[in-house]
């Protein structure tokens, strides 16, 4: 259960990915297009980005806490089946020394 709720910011982070990315590409777009006619090409495009930075800074961070957030999911899913794993053998290795036991009374 507090698994569960431990991603719960990185998981509300990941929904608005989406939206973050849309958001910065518009901005890059709107930025491209307000340059002025005779400025090169290249220039242009860094200074669309370089208006846009907040917006491409947010939807980073998004992204990057996403990621980190699946790791961290996919790390504890591994912990679980190895301690599921580990209790079945266990309860299996207690079944085989009490089977043992009581095959050893009945003689």
């Amino acid at each position: 259960m507090l698994l569960a709720f431990a991603g719960g910011p990185a998981l509300a982070e990941e929904a608005d990915l989406p939206g973050l990315e849309t958001r910065w590409h518009a901005c890059v777009r709107q930025a491209f297009t307000g340059q002025p006619l005779g400025m090169e090409r290249r220039a242009a495009q860094r200074a669309a980005l370089a208006a846009c930075k907040p917006q491409e800074d947010a939807y980073v961070h998004a992204m990057l806490a996403a990621q980190e957030a699946e790791a961290r999911a996919r790390t504890t899913r591994g912990v679980i089946a190895r301690a599921r794993d580990w209790a079945f053998a266990a309860a299996g290795s207690a079944r085989a020394t009490v089977g043992g036991v009581i095959d050893r009374l009945r003689w």
